[in-house]
């Protein structure tokens, strides 16, 4: 199995980069073609709760990492969510700071691990789990066979289930998380969404556009227009919502 990948973002309009609070794994296209498993995640970190960033970042890092499993995430948080704490402590705090790091930091997840392993019952098997409004789609030529965890527009709401770094918030939150298994051919395209996009991908299926002929050839440079100068047209014509914007595209060669 040959993988690229390319990773796209845009922080909010009125941000700084510095404020970016998406997070995306890896930050680089694969260079070791050989291994059996490739894993990809994103995550969105909570505008609204403080160092939502470090822990979006540290959550997709362990998932590629291999340090969350895919079939039950729980486990794996006690050692993330001791480390966000140090980190985020590193310097001493006012005291209003200290307050909302005790409330803790939140993130939508969303990973996949893609398969070649003729142990599997499917060799070309892919396991995804999800939490939150960050999507995956899958493409095979001009057809969406998978959209997940959401599947319409009007799933996306302002209140999603969220990861936290404060255990106290997780115990009925894992409830929430889902996953899902697949297989994948030579050729098809996995899309991994924050949810303003993956909003915007959800309507425009509905009304019956092609959003992935856009997904499939933006980029940083311009093959359609730079993604930045795309998601910024997208913002002026409302046609998708004001936040940080991340995109990764993983083509199965």
């Amino acid at each position: 199995m040959r993988v690229s990948a390319q990773a796209f973002w845009v922080v909010k309009a009125g941000n700084s980069d510095s404020e970016y609070e998406d997070a995306y794994c890896p930050k680089k296209s694969p260079r070791d073609q050989d291994k059996t498993c490739f894993r990809f995640a994103v995550a969105d970190g909570a505008t609204e709760t403080s160092f939502s960033g470090i822990w979006a970042k540290q959550l997709v890092r362990s998932f590629c990492n291999d340090r969350l499993d895919v079939t039950s995430i729980g486990g794996g948080l006690r050692d993330l969510q001791q480390r966000w704490s140090m980190n985020v402590r590193r310097r001493p705090l006012p005291w209003y700071a200290e307050e909302k790091v005790r409330i803790g930091a939140f993130a939508a997840l969303l990973g996949v691990a893609l398969h070649d392993d003729s142990c599997l019952e499917d060799p070309h098997e892919w396991r995804a789990i999800g939490l939150g409004d960050s999507c995956l789609v899958q493409m095979r030529g001009e057809e969406v066979l998978v959209r997940f965890p959401l599947d319409n527009s009007a799933s996306f709401t302002n209140r999603p289930h969220l990861l936290s770094s404060n255990p106290a918030y997780n115990r009925q939150v894992i409830e929430h998380l889902c996953s899902i298994k697949g297989t994948w051919d030579h050729g098809d395209v996995f899309y991994l969404m924050t949810d303003a996009l993956a909003c915007w991908f959800m309507r425009e299926v509905e009304e019956g556009r092609r959003p992935w002929s856009i997904l499939r050839d933006v980029g940083p440079y311009g093959e359609i227009k730079p993604f930045r100068e795309w998601v910024g047209e997208l913002r002026a014509d409302r046609a998708i919502r004001n936040d940080d914007v991340t995109l990764l595209r993983v083509v199965i060669e």
